[in-house]
């Protein structure tokens, strides 16, 4: 095999106390047909049964790391100190790989080792895709699922994840790749994974990135930007305000 026709691909996993539904998830990734995949799983010291679950998979696992972090990003960004591949992507402990061969489908796709891949994802709890090609002013308000996107090493060997947010470091991990360059990314239009978005990070807010966004998008792409999405943030919360009082 060429290593350009069939480049290694770092999927991270990181969990905590996800028993009921993590062997779904590593199943998902193990039953791949795609052969150059580097299985990385980051465990926060699990209680439940979780890190004896991954340890029953010595010989289909490349990396397990059992300690403590300090929160979701802090984890991410272990992964990503430890991936040696082309690219780096993340897979929830509650999500699944849609298929067995979606790896293989999606790589045939990966011509430029620089750019940013990015497909599309079911959100089981809304029963809905997410979520198509991206333009500035829809991902300005809205991410790109993690389950969806593929970093480069050129990206993820030096980029990591702003601790300070802790549920939407992500968006603003993306959104500052896309202000260097927006041709990086390139969309993919395939389902890539199941994504449960009744998770943490789909139900809680994150106060400093709430406190940072507009000041975020200011920075990396202007102040009219800026400016729109201030005014919807503040749309939004003045519904939710009215709605919370009927």
């Amino acid at each position: 095999m060429k290593d350009h026709l069939y480049p290694r691909i770092s999927i991270i996993t990181v969990v905590y106390n996800a028993i009921e539904t993590l062997e779904h998830t590593i199943k998902s990734v193990l039953s791949q047909t795609y052969g150059n995949i580097e299985y990385i799983i980051i465990d926060a010291c699990s209680t439940d049964g979780s890190s004896e679950l991954i340890q029953s998979y010595p010989d289909r696992i490349a990396l397990h790391i059992r300690e403590k972090d300090n929160g979701i990003y802090d984890a991410m960004n272990k992964g990503l100190d430890h991936a040696t591949g082309d690219w780096a992507y993340f897979l929830g402990a509650d999500d699944l790989l849609l298929t067995p061969t979606v790896i293989e489908e999606l790589v045939m796709y990966f011509k430029t080792p620089e750019s940013v891949y990015y497909g599309n994802t079911y959100l089981k709890g809304s029963n809905k895709i997410y979520q198509g090609k991206i333009n500035l002013m829809r991902f300005s308000l809205c991410n790109i699922s993690h389950q969806a996107i593929f970093y480069p090493k050129s990206v993820f060997r030096t980029k990591r994840y702003n601790t300070r947010y802790k549920y939407f470091a992500d968006h603003v991990y993306n959104l500052e790749i896309y202000a260097q360059d927006p041709a990086r990314f390139v969309y993919i239009p395939v389902l890539i994974s199941v994504y449960n978005d009744q998770g943490r990070s789909s139900t809680l807010s994150d106060d400093h990135y709430a406190e940072d966004i507009v000041a975020i998008m200011n920075r990396q792409f202007g102040p009219a930007l800026a400016g729109y999405v201030w005014l919807r943030r503040r749309i939004s919360g003045l519904k939710k305000s009215i709605q919370g009082e009927s």
